[in-house]
């Protein structure tokens, strides 16, 4: 395989390593879930909270984007 290939075959088995072993030692801390903040912050059924997600996703998208593309 290529050495782009190893290295996003990589990346993405450690994204999922680290999700596995991270969300449930937040929440065993205590930390409350994303669901929990947004109805804190916008209350039930806003559109912000729709639109706070989105952003955040796509901010995310872009970031490993560039991260994946300075490594190849």
């Amino acid at each position: 395989m290529s050495k782009r290939k190893n290295t996003l075959i990589l990346t993405f088995i450690m994204g999922v390593l680290i999700t596995a072993f991270a969300l449930p030692l937040l929440s065993a801390l205590g930390v409350p879930s994303f669901d929990v903040g947004l109805v804190a912050l916008f209350g039930e059924g806003s559109i912000w909270a729709l639109v706070l997600s989105l952003l955040l996703i796509l901010s995310i998208a872009l970031g490993v984007g560039k991260v994946i593309k300075s490594y190849t």
